[in-house]
């Protein structure tokens, strides 16, 4: 079992907590957050699910499946490595993004926030786009803090988007239909980039 408990997040979201792995210098771990009173992760409907609050271990682990299923060039997800028993609970284990300096990766709003949207940028940008329609992803959650400017060590830099992919619908529309999901992605990923010019992530 993992010590990540006297350890600091490298970084938080919503939900998790994101670890170095203490062994894999390339790799990192999320757990759940236990630290947010009044809210969980487990209510409504998806107390439900079989795999309770790690239900989303499951939709990110499926959609990193499916997305190399639909294509075998590099995903534009941030690889999903597997689970680890931890002293703060399962964990999952992903590749981690590095920036050039080694460290993670800068996020697609601070990089924006910084220069502004460059020709170099906008590129990045379709190159993502293109990427995320050709491996059939589903962008669930398609926001400039969940996209990351960097290298997973498999590939030369790009976007890629390191949270927020997954179906989450009750009825599953956008897995039913590769022309709806491509519909609704192009949709996301206009509003994303009006809010990026706007500086809101």
């Amino acid at each position: 079992m993992l010590q990540l408990s006297q350890a600091t997040p490298i970084t938080t979201g919503r939900h998790r907590h994101i670890y170095q792995h203490p062994d894999q210098p390339d790799q990192l771990i999320k757990v759940m957050r236990t630290d947010l009173p009044g809210k969980s992760p487990t209510r409504g409907f998806r107390l439900t699910s079989r795999t309770g609050p790690y239900r989303g271990y499951v939709r990110e682990f499926k959609e990193y499946l499916a997305s190399r299923h639909a294509d075998p060039g590099p995903s534009p997800l941030a690889p999903v490595i597997g689970l680890v028993d931890t002293d703060l609970g399962l964990g999952l284990v992903v590749q981690k993004i590095s920036g050039a300096d080694g460290g993670l990766a800068p996020t697609l709003i601070s990089l924006i926030r910084r220069d502004g949207l460059t020709p170099e940028l906008q590129q990045a940008l379709d190159a993502l786009l293109a990427a995320l329609l050709r491996h059939d992803v589903i962008a669930t959650d398609l926001h400039a803090y969940n996209i990351v400017y960097g290298s997973d060590g498999s590939s030369a830099p790009r976007l890629m988007m390191i949270d927020g992919f997954g179906e989450k619908n009750i009825i599953p529309h956008r897995s039913m239909s590769r022309s709806h999901n491509a519909a609704r992605t192009r949709r996301k990923f206009e509003r994303m980039i009006r809010r990026c010019r706007a500086g809101v992530a």
